[in-house]
Parts: C-alpha cells; sequence; structure tokens
C-alpha cells in the first residue's frame, strides 16, 4: 500500500483538530521544530527548494521596480528643482549600489542556503537575532498595510470604470476616518484577493513576478503613450518649470537627500534578501540576476512617471503624483468608453503590481523572519497569513493621511537598517572569510561558535548604536525640532553614513576584539572552504533533528574548526 494511503486525508486531520483543545494545539505544532531554533523553513533549504533560476530573480527586481512610490519619485524630485536627468541619474545611481549590496548580502544565503534570521545569528548571536528580526518585521506589517490601501485604490478605479454610478454611492463614512466607501470596498476586495497567493511557499511563488514582469511595464507604457499622443509630445519643461530654482549647494544636498531616500526605500529588502536568495538554484543565480534589473527596472519607471506627470499637467494643469490619481483624474476629464477601457487595463495592472510589491516586500519578508520567533507554531504560510490580518487591521489609510510625524519615523528608519547590513556583510566576507559552520548555528550551547556572550554578539551591538548615532540627530530634526544643519546635512547621508559607519566600527572592534572561533587555523582557511561541508549536509536531504541532535551539549562544536573537522561532524550526526 502507498504510504499517503495509510494515514488520515487532510480533511480528516482538519476534523480531528477541533475534537479537544489538546487535539487543536497538536495540530498548531510543526513536527519540524525540534527546538526553539529550527523548523522547517528555518533549516536550510533542501535541494528541492533550491528552484529560483537566473530568470526569477530577475523577474522579481524588474517586476519590483515597477510600483507606486517609484512611479512618483522622479516627478517629484523636478519640482524641487532639479532636473530631469538629475532626477533619474540619481534614481540609477541609488538602485545601482542597491543592486550590489543586495548581491553581497545574498552570497552567503546562496551557498548555505539559509534565510536572514538564521544568518544574523553569525553576526548577532542566537538570541541576538531576535532584535534585528523584529526591527524588520515592524516596517513588514506597516507597509503590508499601506500597499494594501495602495491596491484598494486601483481596484476601486476599476469598479468606477466597470459602473458608471460607482462615484455617486452614498458615503456614510466620517471625514475624520479618510476614507470613502468606495475605497473601502476596494481594500477589502484587495484584502480577499491577497489570501490565495499566501498560500503559496517562497520557493515556488516566483511564477508570479515572472507575469508582474511583463504586465506592468505593458501598462507604464500604456500610459505613456496615451499621455504623449494626448498632448502632442511630452512637455517636460512643464514640471521643471513649476518648481522654484533653488541655489547650487541647495540643490546638490536636495540630490544627496534624495538619493538617500531611494536607499531608504530599498533599505528593509537590502537587509532580509537572503530570504530570497536562499533558493538560489546555483550561487550565481541570484548574481546576475539581480544584479542586472533593479537600477534599469527603476529607472525606466520612474522615467514613465516623469514623462505621464509632465504629459498631464501640461493638459490639465495638475501634477498627479501616483498612478491611482492619475487614473481618477483622466476619468473626470473624459468618461467615455475608450477612457474607462485604458484605465482599466492600466488601474487592474497597477492593483496586481500592487499585489506583487506587498507580496515581495512585505509578507515574504515578514514570514520568513517571524518563523524564529514562534518556530514551533508560524511557518512561512502561516507567518504571511499573519502578517495580512494584522496589516488589515492597523487602518493603514488613517497612516498614509494623518500620521505625517509617524510616515517621517518610517522614512528615516533607514539609519537602523543600514548598520545592520553593513555588520553583516563584514562579519561574512572579512572576518569569517565566507566560512559558517553551520551546525553551530543551531545549538544552544555556551561551546557554539555563534552563541558569544550570552546569545548575544556585543561587538554587533556596539557597531549597530555607533552606526546610527551620526546621523541621529538630523532624525529627530525631521519631527519639527531645532538642529543645526551639519545635523541636517549628516541627516541626508543617513542610510550611506549609517552602512559604511556601523561596518567600520564591527571591523575594528572585531579585530581587536576577536569573535569565539577566530583562531589561527579559522584564519587561514581559504574564502568559503565550508561551504562544501555544509552542502553534503543539506544534499544529503536531512531531517531537521539531524541540525540539533549531538550539539546540544556542545561537543560537537568544539570539534568543528575546519573542512575536514566539519565533514567529521556530519559523518557523526548521519
Amino acid at each position: 500500500m502507498d504510504a499517503y494511503d495509510e494515514g488520515p486525508s487532510r480533511w480528516q486531520r482538519f476534523r480531528h483538530a477541533f475534537t479537544s483543545p489538546s487535539a487543536f494545539h497538536q495540530a498548531l505544532r510543526l513536527k519540524s521544530s525540534t527546538s526553539i531554533l529550527i523548523n522547517e523553513d528555518l533549516a536550510p533549504s533542501p535541494p528541492s527548494r533550491q528552484t529560483w533560476t537566473l530568470w526569477n530573480y530577475f523577474a522579481y527586481w524588474w517586476s519590483e521596480s515597477w510600483n507606486v512610490s517609484t512611479w512618483s519619485v522622479g516627478a517629484a524630485f523636478i519640482t524641487l528643482g532639479a532636473s530631469i536627468r538629475d532626477a533619474l541619474l540619481v534614481v540609477f545611481f541609488a538602485n545601482l549600489l542597491s543592486a550590489v549590496v543586495i548581491v553581497l548580502n545574498g552570497r552567503a544565503a546562496s551557498e548555505y542556503h539559509i534565510g536572514y534570521p538564521v544568518i544574523s545569528r553569525s553576526s548577532f548571536g542566537i538570541y541576538g537575532e531576535y532584535f534585528v528580526v523584529v526591527l524588520r518585521s515592524i516596517l513588514g506589517i506597516i507597509w503590508g498595510g499601506v500597499q494594501l490601501y495602495f491596491e484598494g485604490q486601483f481596484i476601486s478605479v476599476c469598479l468606477r470604470c466597470i459602473f458608471p454610478g460607482w462615484e455617486k454611492i452614498h458615503n456614510s463614512i466620517p471625514a475624520d476616518q479618510y476614507i470613502t466607501t468606495q475605497v473601502m470596498v476596494g481594500f477589502f476586495l484587495a484584502f480577499l484577493f491577497t489570501i490565495p497567493f499566501l498560500f503559496i511557499h517562497t520557493s515556488k511563488i516566483q511564477h508570479l513576478f515572472s507575469v508582474k514582469s511583463v504586465i506592468m511595464p505593458a501598462a507604464g507604457l500604456g500610459i505613456v503613450i496615451w499621455a504623449t499622443s494626448q498632448n502632442g509630445g511630452v512637455s517636460s519643461g512643464s514640471l521643471e518649470n513649476s518648481g522654484a530654482k533653488p541655489s547650487t549647494s541647495v540643490l546638490a544636498w536636495g540630490i544627496i537627500s534624495q538619493f538617500n531616500s531611494v536607499m531608504g526605500a530599498n533599505s528593509a529588502l537590502l537587509v532580509t534578501v537572503p530570504d530570497l536568495a536562499r533558493y538560489s538554484k546555483t550561487k550565481n543565480a541570484q548574481l546576475w540576476g539581480q544584479l542586472i534589473s533593479l537600477p534599469i527596472g527603476q529607472t525606466l519607471c520612474a522615467a514613465f512617471g516623469v514623462i505621464s506627470t509632465s504629459a498631464v499637467l501640461n493638459m490639465y494643469g495638475q501634477a498627479y503624483w501616483n498612478p491611482y490619481d492619475l487614473l481618477n483624474g483622466i476619468l473626470d476629464e473624459s468618461y467615455s468608453s475608450k477612457a474607462r477601457a485604458g484605465v482599466f487595463f492600466a488601474s487592474a495592472s497597477f492593483a496586481f503590481a500592487t499585489l506583487g510589491t506587498s507580496i515581495a516586500c512585505n509578507f515574504i519578508p515578514f514570514a520568513a523572519d517571524v518563523t524564529c520567533l514562534l518556530p514551533k507554531y508560524i511557518n512561512i504560510i502561516r507567518g504571511q497569513l499573519l502578517c495580512l490580518v494584522i496589516a488589515f487591521s492597523i487602518v493603514p489609510w488613517r497612516i498614509v493621511s494623518t500620521a505625517n510625524g509617524f510616515l517621517n519615523f518610517l522614512g528615516g528608519y533607514s539609519i537602523f537598517q543600514g548598520p545592520v547590513v553593513g555588520i553583516m556583510l563584514v562579519d561574512y566576507f572579512f572576518v569569517r572569510k565566507g566560512n559558517l559552520v553551520l551546525p553551530d548555528l543551531f545549538t544552544l550551547s555556551p561551546h557554539g561558535r555563534y552563541y558569544f556572550f550570552h546569545g548575544f554578539n556585543l561587538r554587533a551591538f556596539s557597531a549597530f548604536v555607533i552606526g546610527f548615532l551620526l546621523p541621529l540627530p538630523g532624525f529627530a530634526g525631521s519631527f519639527g525640532h531645532d538642529i543645526g544643519e551639519a545635523a541636517t546635512h549628516m541627516y541626508a547621508l543617513g542610510w550611506l553614513l549609517s552602512f559604511l559607519t556601523g561596518s567600520l566600527a564591527y571591523y575594528v572592534i572585531s579585530t581587536i576584539w576577536k569573535v569565539p572561533g577566530d583562531d589561527e587555523e579559522s584564519r587561514n582557511l581559504p574564502f568559503e572552504a565550508r561551504v562544501e561541508a555544509a552542502k553534503q549536509i543539506i544534499d544529503r536531504g536531512f531531517e531537521t533533528t539531524e541540525l540539533t541532535v549531538g550539539f546540544e551539549g556542545g561537543d560537537a562544536s568544539r570539534e568543528s574548526s575546519g573542512p575536514d573537522k566539519d565533514a567529521h561532524v556530519i559523518e557523526k550526526m548521519a
């Protein structure tokens, strides 16, 4: 008899879960979790889940480039006094730097096939990982809700195209709630449309981004063609002339600030890219797929936004910064069948793109990271659903409409993300030379390499604080406090300053205060010499218990100091 026929069916297991409290609790527990450090989604990805190819990474970052914020960033910068060339160059080079950091921070994950929570243990400690995971998860929840609100806006536009009386529906929601009945319906539908996609594991979701990578650029190009043909040209001067020309000094710092804004918008993904890179089929798939698509895609999307906003400003006398206002503006000017059809296609494409962006930037990172907080109960699928429920409940339209101070906080949050990714890169490439001892990442033994001081790497936390200290006064000033010009300029350097300062601080501290296991033998190992030993564990198709058996006591951890001894440990576990 086939093994699958011997056990109860999924429906029988579901029914049994509700027969008693203990049965329900047992159904919630993940059998793959053998300690507080591991479950099926914290363990290294087995070969069956190493499914992302070069094209998948290219399509992911290409599709991610086409979103609401990228569309509006170039046009908004031009009104501050920059030229179109300046705006697009800033977008290109900021995203080129982002792509380089993404590739570097994805290197360890593509070699050892482990995600951000586990990799961060090597830098911040077995318990220190919880701090950096929570630091990132907060953004996932907030921006997950905001993107859900954006998606609801586009769905509302689609319904307006279908139903002529959509805008005439009575709005019974008070004005102080900052949302209308129409947008609320769209928001609820966005919530429902998102649910099915969250049942797909990250190792299988890549096809969603392949579809988005084709649909969204086509929709953006359609808007550009319509806007320029209706206007009889681009009329780029409309945007450039709409803002007062600042002095050279003010413009220079404005360019720096805008560069930092783009880096800040990417900062969360720069940190948690290991949650995607771990599924790389080959070590170079994530390299070329990510390095090329992000700067080119974001620059094209920003250029499309500039062209469309300029043309519409020249026609209608009003600049629509974000695409859902632009699409509503088109319907306000003309509600013909041709306009409705075009707007419906564009709005549906943007709704789908926003869904993809939210999954890519919020639900996947949150779910992959929050698994370490409750590994006995939360895997990636459950984490994604949890993120959606919380994001739905935080009333994101009030955040967008009223919480200016809170949005300033989110904008400046990148100064806390910069040191994290800098510390992780220095730790992997310079301190450990790409050599991680896989079993020690899953042990609570005080003898493990990554236990440090009671589970916390004080070197990393010291460098983290040093990293954000310089831009911190400027961050406080963004809330309206009176600060000096120097603090304002340091804050304009935000992410870049905190990244460089945190990286340098960690390198110096680790040089003076050696990390555990940094003996002469380890220092003389070739770069990534331990990768092959780790792959022997992964490729064998291990059970999650293998990584913890024999290591809680610390004996095996003390033996693991070199490729040969790593292989000996592997044989012991087998």
